[in-house]
């Protein structure tokens, strides 16, 4: 059996639960289990071996685009693929600020609104990729 173990990144900092996660994936592979630590929205950042996959799904400048602007929610995967590079989150990271919770509620139903929100493109992604 596989097992799909999705986590969110810290957006570049050290986070507890990104550390935990990754301990318990590692320690659940060292045991023989087919796991994969999928990163969500910015890379995962731990202080050791990192096992999470090369690769953010629902980045979190692609996400944020494509609930703000509709074109976004229309762009070729190959493009998608650049607004989600582990280089660019980690490097437009160093730039943030605090995020306000308040701009972050119409995204947030979105994401759970699945295949009818405008993330919709995202979770295609992870469902072709989890195949």
């Amino acid at each position: 059996m596989k097992i799909a173990y999705i986590a969110a990144g810290a957006a570049g900092m050290y986070c507890g639960t990104c550390i935990h996660d990754n301990t318990l994936v590692a320690s659940m592979q060292k045991k023989g289990h087919d796991v994969a630590l999928i990163p969500t929205y910015t890379p995962l950042r731990t202080d050791e071996e990192n096992v999470s996959l090369n690769r953010v799904f629902y980045g979190g400048v692609n996400v944020y685009l494509q609930q703000k602007l509709a074109l976004f929610r229309y762009t070729p995967w190959f493009l998608d693929r650049f607004l989600d590079s582990e280089t660019l989150l980690k490097s437009l990271v160093r730039f943030s600020s605090s995020t306000n919770a308040k701009d972050l509620g119409a995204l947030t139903i979105s994401m759970l609104e699945g295949e009818e929100g405008h993330q919709k493109k995202e979770l295609k992604k992870l469902i072709k990729w989890l195949k």
